[in-house]
């Protein structure tokens, strides 16, 4: 039996990425999405998904936006912003991570989504943190704290060397490293649930037609995540080019709901993932 989940990334960041994801849950494959609880469109997402009944988990984000909590000592800039991928990441690394304070900015936004009449099925991080070994068990603590039992886990399933060269293929490298180091097990002893692993990742700004179709056609039996990033360009975020909008194309095609329907793959949400799989 092959079980899917497919997530968007991102709702929330803006209003251009939002209609692409509400399109592609309406019309394409897409079941699930994480919801930025400091995006810049999250008000408007949070009505526009309770209306089409979307399930949600929130997209704890410690990189891009504003800090909701105000600013945290070494990690935010100009106040209360957070520094990006990069400078995040060295801090979330360093010796002088404050995983409290990112405990308190975190729960906050977590309450900010159930605030807008919203009950999140599954938590997952921006850009991944929760790997980090320090993150986790903060991670865990807010899972089992707003009793919300079902997690991200952001193992790349694709072989090694589907990873693409480069910067990102160095990231790429960071998280199978970081999969191997963290201890994962303790989301099992928490009681916490997650699917086997995630696809997608090496396809980021690189999923279109026919590498959607390629990466269906080879999925193995278990239980997955698909992780995408459907959308409209939008000109003022660096991360909304026309790669979203190939993939929002992807998702909506016939050639790729076709080999779902041969395959017999099982199109779920994270709110269907019993324990029991």
């Amino acid at each position: 039996m092959i079980v899917l989940i497919v997530n968007a990334d991102d709702l929330g960041i803006n209003r251009a990425r939002d209609r692409g994801i509400f399109e592609a849950f309406e019309h394409g494959l897409v079941t699930s999405a994480s919801l930025l609880a400091n995006g810049d469109s999250f008000t408007q997402a949070a009505t526009q998904a309770k209306v089409l009944g979307l399930p949600l988990g929130v997209h704890l984000n410690l990189a891009d936006g504003i800090a909701l909590n105000g600013p945290i000592k070494g990690l935010t800039v100009l106040g209360n912003r957070f520094p990006g991928k990069e400078r995040s990441r060295q801090y979330l690394l360093s010796e002088h991570c404050n995983p409290e304070a990112i405990e308190q900015e975190l729960q906050t936004q977590i309450e900010r989504v159930f605030a807008a009449g919203l009950n999140p099925d599954h938590l997952d991080t921006h850009q991944h943190f929760h790997l980090f070994p320090r993150l986790l068990s903060v991670v865990i603590t807010l899972a089992k704290r707003f009793d919300i039992i079902r997690l991200r886990k952001p193992c790349p399933a694709e072989p090694l060397a589907m990873d693409p060269d480069g910067g990102f293929g160095q990231e790429l490298k960071l998280y199978r490293t970081l999969c191997a180091q963290t201890h994962l097990d303790d989301v099992c002893k928490a009681n916490l649930i997650t699917p086997d692993g995630i696809w997608g990742m090496p396809l980021l700004n690189r999923l279109d037609t026919e590498s959607l179709c390629r990466l269906l056609e080879g999925l193995p039996e278990g239980v997955w995540e698909l992780m995408t990033h459907p959308g409209y360009p939008f000109a003022n975020d660096g991360f909304s080019g026309p790669e979203r909008a190939k993939e929002l194309v992807a998702l909506t095609s016939e050639a790729a709901r076709k080999i779902i329907v041969e395959r017999k793959i099982r199109l779920i949400s994270f709110e269907d993932l019993p324990c029991g799989f």
